[in-house]
């Protein structure tokens, strides 16, 4: 019999004893990672909170394509009481309004009736005319999004704006305060600010003096956004504007737009980036090559290096390829996992990783970052190091991450027991361990505890046991709260 049937035995007559109680509001760190939902789930629903809070992610990353998805202002402060730390991100696409009556895509509709009502486009249609970007023809730029997919904008909805004129930056501050202030989130994701102009989201390209744009001025056109949105957020009077989040996609990553000369980091200097999404950046794994790789890997340390170390953001994947099997999802997110481990020098900056799986007719989705984020290392060490065998490694507080970015298996000697973070699987000292080619390993220096309610075994009782816990005995909140979980059977 498990430790998890001894404990609901002992539960049951807790249970039996003791009043029902309400549950607590979280307090340990939240896990390194980003909570970006289910597509079509109902976040009324209980079982949603609990799975929230049984994650405990750094972001929510709030994205809906469906009604039932939309988180209400009192959810929102649900989610608050109960994770204090956990910061709720919007997701709008910069530079851009939408004519919400000519929407006919039900997702499209769902998805940017945030962005601004009806009212405030007419206003700007009517009175702000000149904010709106032409092409070399003198035509309107409209919005192209999955034409044969389930979110389509057609022309004559979606419209592109200058992001460096004043009415514009004006109106996109109001409407980040706007979700603040009066919705109750942390923060905006403002989407497609890559430091080129991304043609294939556009039906046409923007021109200036009838020349279309280059992308050194669709660059300075952000730049003098973003810039605007931060001095306005520093030197707001309200506290809650101050600490809110301005997270940009301005890194880009991934087919199609890795491979032009701007270099990213400086970019996003110029910028004065608050926080930002490294997209995609070792979706070629199996093929990329270790020059490519140290360049993906040097960038997430610089990028997460920018403001003094503290970063906010995530690095995601979400690459639309479909994977064959369980094997593949393991090997790409350990080594996307292990290779963001060697580079990320913020505490602020997640990982996120989702694997897309072709079954049959049907694909199954793996959010495989909320398996591996589950344990900490710690702090970092030091940089992370090349040694003579071409192994990658980087040392931290309570393990090590390892690399294999070339093609052939090399050999890893510790000069200490260790023991593989999510496995039962130990590697004694002075004795050579493989790294198969293109794979990662994360390492720790101690073997897992055996607390009483540590069911997965990762060493601390944390949320992921009262997960587990939940499943095996059911609802659990009139009877048994987190908090009292870890006093009780934590020691």
């Amino acid at each position: 019999m498990t430790k998890l049937y001894f404990l609901l035995i002992n539960l049951f007559f807790i249970v039996i004893l003791s009043p029902a109680h309400p549950a607590l509001a979280v307090e340990e760190a939240p896990l390194l990672t980003v909570y970006s939902g289910v597509i079509g789930r109902d976040v009324s629903q209980p079982d949603f909170l609990d799975d929230l809070i049984a994650l405990n992610p750094l972001y929510y990353f709030a994205n809906p394509f469906h009604s039932q998805s939309v988180l209400t202002t009192t959810r929102i402060q649900e989610i608050h009481s109960q994770l204090p730390r956990t910061q709720i991100i919007r997701h709008l696409t910069c530079c851009s309004l939408f004519n919400q009556k000519k929407l006919d895509s039900p997702i499209a509709q769902i998805n940017f009736s945030t962005q601004n009502t009806q009212a405030e486009f007419d206003d700007a249609w009517a009175n702000h005319r000149d904010a709106f970007m032409k092409n070399s023809r003198g035509e309107y730029v409209y919005h192209q999004n999955e034409p044969n997919g389930e979110m389509w904008v057609n022309p004559e909805q979606g419209y592109l704006l200058d992001p460096a004129s004043s009415f514009y930056k004006e109106f996109l501050y109001d409407k980040i305060k706007e979700h603040i202030l009066t919705s109750g989130y942390d923060g905006v994701y403002l989407d497609l600010m890559y430091p080129v102009f991304m043609n294939t989201f556009y039906y046409s390209v923007p021109a200036i003096n009838s020349h279309p744009i280059t992308d050194q001025q669709w660059r300075d056109k952000l730049i003098s956004l973003n810039r605007y949105l931060q001095n306005r957020r520093q030197n707001d009077p309200n506290p809650k504007m101050r600490n809110a989040l301005i997270i940009t996609n301005s890194v880009g990553g991934g087919p199609g737009d890795s491979n032009d000369p701007i270099d990213r980091v400086q970019f996003n200097r110029d910028l004065q980036t608050q926080g930002v999404q490294i997209e995609n950046p070792f979706y070629n794994f199996a093929t990329m090559s270790h020059n490519n790789w140290l360049a993906k890997v040097n960038q997430i340390r610089d990028i997460s290096s920018l403001r003094n170390n503290r970063m906010t953001g995530w690095l995601n994947y979400h690459h639309a390829d479909k994977m064959d099997d369980q094997a593949q999802c393991d090997q790409h997110s350990l080594f996307a996992y292990t290779s963001y481990l060697l580079g990320n020098n913020s505490p602020n900056f997640a990982f996120y990783f989702l694997c897309k799986i072709q079954e049959d007719n049907r694909v199954r989705r793996i959010h495989a970052s909320e398996k591996l984020t589950r344990i900490s290392l710690g702090t970092p060490s030091s940089a992370y190091q090349q040694l003579a065998s071409g192994l990658y490694v980087r040392e931290y507080t309570h393990g090590f991450a390892i690399v294999n970015p070339t093609s052939s298996a090399l050999n890893y000697k510790p000069n200490t027991n260790l023991y593989n973070a999510y496995s039962s699987t130990t590697y004694p000292q002075n004795i050579n361990l493989t790294l198969s080619a293109k794979t990662g390993l994360v390492l720790l220096k101690n073997a897992p505890s055996t607390l009483p309610a540590d069911f997965n075994s990762d060493g601390t009782v944390n949320l992921l046991d009262y997960n587990l816990l939940k499943t095996g005995f059911g609802t659990t909140y009139n009877l048994l709260d987190y908090n009292t979980l870890r006093s009780q059977w934590g020691q």
